[in-house]
C-alpha cells in the first residue's frame, strides 16, 4: 500500500506538467480548400461593411477571406482547441498542451507556431442575465450652470464640440466598437439609459472567455464608455451620446500576455465584419507577466508584434482606429506600446486642462522614425462615470484620451455621414493645433472639431458659423445670441436679392442657437444671404456655398 501511494505521488507531477495548457499563435500557409471567394463578399462581410468600403473605394482582398474551414476542421480533428481565429493574418490561437501542439507542428498547412501565454482558468462567476434597465427619475446637477453638458463641459470644450451639439450632431448613425476588459454595470447605470433604452448598446462578444458576458470583470470599460455614450443632460454628457455602441471584451484582466493582442485582432475583425465605423481600444502592451515575451523598443515598428500587424491591417478597411498611446511617459520605458505603433492607427496621447502634454503620456517616435502619438485629447483629471448609480469620479490616462477623441470624431462624422474615414481624418488632422509642426510629444496636436466641421463644408464670418451639407441639402447656421425665437421668418437670397428658399424658424437653443434650411440639394455655388426677422428686429448673414 505504501509503495503504491509513493508511486502515485511520483507520477502525479509528471502528469500535471504534460497536461498543462498553453495558448499558441499559429500562422497558416494559405487559404486553400475554402468555399469563400472575394467575388462573394456578402458571405463574410455585412452589407454595411461593404458600403463603408465602397465609399472609400476599398476592394475586398484575400486577407478578408475567412481562414480555411478545412484547416480548422483538421486542427480540431487532431484534438486541438481553437480559442480565436484571424482572417487578416491567416492565423489561429490554439489551446494545447505540449504533446498536442506537436501535432500542429506536423500539419503541412501550419507555417509557424509561437507561444503567447498560459491558458488561464476563467475567474469570473457565471454570466448573469442582462438586467432590466430602470431609468433614474432624478439625479444631481451642478449648481449655478445651465450648460447641458454639466460636469463634462471643460473636457468636451477642449475638443470644441459644443457647436456640433448645438447643430444637432451628436453621433447619430455612427457605429462605434469599444474593446476593453469589461463593462461592469453598464447595463444598469443611468448614464446609459438613452443608449440602452433606444437599442443602441449591444453586448457584442467576450473574446477572452468566448461568451456573451460583457457586463462583468472590470469597470475600466464602463468609464471608457461613459465619456462617449453617457447622456444625463446638465450632469454628465459624453462626446457622442446618439451613436450606436458595440461592447467587446478582449483584455484578460487576470494577467498580461501576448494572447491579448490576438484577442484585439479578433475583436477588430468582428467589428469590421458587421460594419463598424470607429474602434476605440484603450489598451496597450509592452511588458508581460512572462518577461521573456515582453516587447523591446526595436520591435515597435508596426510590423513585428502580432497586435501591431493586425492593427495596421484594420486601419486599411475604411474604419477609424483609435488606441491609447500609453502611460509610460514618466518611467524608464518612456515610449508608446503595442498596437499604438501600427501605421494608420491613431495613437492618442493625453493633455491636461491647459492643452499641455500630460506628464504620464507616452512618447514617440517609433524605431523606424514615424511620429507618435498621432493626436492628443483630454486625459488628465477627466470626469468619468463610476460603477454604481449616478456616482462620478475623476481619472487620468491615455485610456480616457482615446475615447474622448472617438466621441468627438463620431459627432463630427454624423454631420457628414457620406464622407469616408480618410476624409474625416484629414479634416481632424488639419484642425489640430500642431498640424504644421508635429512632434513626438503631442503628435499633430489637439483637434478642434468645430474647425474640422467647417473644413468639411462650412465656414465662419466672425459673427456666426455656417455649414452646408449638399448631400443632405441642408444649410446650418449657428449664432451665439438669443435674438430670435421659434416661428421667426427665415429666408435665403441670392446676390440679386431673389428669394431662393423661405421657411419659419425652428430654433434649437442651448448656449448656441441653431437654424437649419433644408431642400437645398441643387443650390448653385455662390454667395447668399440669410435673413432672420421678427417684429422686433431683422438680421442678415452672408454665406458662401461651394460646389
Amino acid at each position: 500500500m505504501q509503495t503504491r501511494l509513493f508511486f502515485a505521488f511520483l507520477i502525479l507531477p509528471t502528469l500535471c506538467i504534460s497536461q498543462k495548457l498553453n495558448k499558441y499563435w499559429v500562422e497558416l500557409t494559405d487559404k486553400d480548400h475554402s468555399p469563400y471567394c472575394t467575388c462573394r463578399p456578402g458571405e463574410f462581410l455585412s452589407q454595411r461593411a461593404l458600403e463603408r468600403r465602397e465609399r472609400a473605394n476599398i476592394p475586398v482582398v484575400e486577407n478578408d477571406l475567412p481562414v480555411s474551414p478545412t484547416y480548422l476542421t483538421e486542427l480540431k480533428n487532431n484534438g486541438l482547441q481553437i480559442h480565436g481565429v484571424s482572417r487578416w493574418l491567416n492565423a489561429v490561437t490554439l489551446i494545447a498542451d505540449s504533446s498536442e501542439i506537436k501535432k500542429a507542428h506536423a500539419l503541412p498547412f501550419v507555417k509557424s507556431i509561437e507561444y503567447i501565454g498560459p491558458h488561464l482558468k476563467f475567474r469570473n462567476p457565471s454570466n448573469r442575465p442582462v438586467k432590466k434597465r430602470k431609468p433614474e427619475p432624478d439625479y444631481p446637477k451642478p449648481g449655478g450652470t445651465q450648460n447641458p453638458m454639466g460636469y463634462t463641459t471643460l473636457q468636451n470644450s477642449l475638443l470644441n464640440i459644443q457647436p456640433l451639439y448645438a447643430a444637432g450632431y451628436r453621433g447619430k448613425g455612427i457605429w462605434v466598437a469599444v474593446m476593453d476588459g469589461g463593462f461592469t454595470n453598464a447595463d444598469t447605470m443611468p448614464f446609459f439609459d438613452s443608449v440602452g433604452i433606444q437599442g443602441r448598446l449591444y453586448p457584442g462578444w467576450d473574446f477572452v472567455e468566448r461568451d456573451a458576458g460583457l457586463f462583468e470583470a472590470a469597470a475600466h470599460g464602463t468609464s471608457v464608455l461613459s465619456v462617449m455614450a453617457a447622456n444625463l443632460p446638465g450632469y454628465f454628457v459624453g462626446g457622442a451620446p446618439d451613436a450606436t455602441y458595440f461592447l467587446l471584451k478582449t483584455e484578460d484582466t487576470g494577467g498580461e500576455y501576448p494572447v491579448e493582442e490576438a484577442n484585439w485582432i479578433s475583436g477588430a475583425e468582428w467589428a469590421d465584419s458587421i460594419g463598424v465605423d470607429i474602434i476605440n481600444a484603450s489598451l496597450g502592451y509592452t511588458s508581460f507577466n512572462d518577461t521573456t515575451l515582453s516587447h523591446t523598443y526595436a520591435t515597435l515598428n508596426g510590423r513585428t508584434a502580432i497586435g501591431s500587424r493586425g492593427a495596421a491591417i484594420a486601419a486599411t478597411k475604411g474604419m477609424i482606429i483609435c488606441n491609447s498611446a500609453g502611460n509610460e511617459g514618466n518611467d524608464g520605458w518612456h515610449y508608446i506600446g503595442v498596437p499604438a505603433d501600427a501605421p494608420g492607427l491613431i495613437a492618442v496621447g493625453a493633455v491636461d486642462s491647459d492643452g499641455a502634454r500630460a506628464n504620464f503620456s507616452s512618447f514617440g517616435p517609433t524605431p523606424d522614425g514615424r511620429i507618435k502619438p498621432d493626436l492628443v485629447a483630454p486625459g488628465d483629471d477627466v470626469v468619468v462615470a463610476g460603477n454604481v448609480g449616478t456616482e462620478l469620479g475623476v481619472s487620468s490616462g491615455t485610456s480616457l484620451a482615446s475615447p474622448m477623441l472617438v466621441g468627438a470624431i463620431a459627432a463630427l462624422w454624423s454631420a457628414y455621414p457620406e464622407k469616408n474615414a480618410a476624409e474625416i481624418l484629414d479634416a481632424v488632422f488639419q484642425s489640430a493645433d500642431q498640424y504644421e509642426h508635429p512632434d513626438n510629444e503631442r503628435g499633430w496636436g489637439l483637434p478642434d472639431m468645430t474647425n474640422a466641421w467647417l473644413k468639411l463644408g462650412g465656414y465662419t464670418n466672425g459673427q456666426s458659423t455656417f455649414a452646408f451639407n449638399r448631400d443632405a441639402g441642408e444649410l446650418t447656421l449657428l449664432f451665439a445670441h438669443d435674438f430670435f425665437k421659434n416661428g421667426d421668418a427665415v429666408s435665403l437670397h441670392d446676390t440679386l436679392g431673389r428669394t431662393v428658399s423661405s421657411t419659419v424658424s425652428s430654433i434649437y437653443q442651448n448656449a448656441i442657437s441653431t437654424v437649419k434650411i433644408g431642400g437645398l440639394e441643387h443650390l448653385p455655388a455662390g454667395t447668399y444671404s440669410i435673413q432672420i426677422s421678427n417684429a422686433e428686429r431683422t438680421e442678415m448673414y452672408t454665406v458662401a456655398v461651394e460646389r
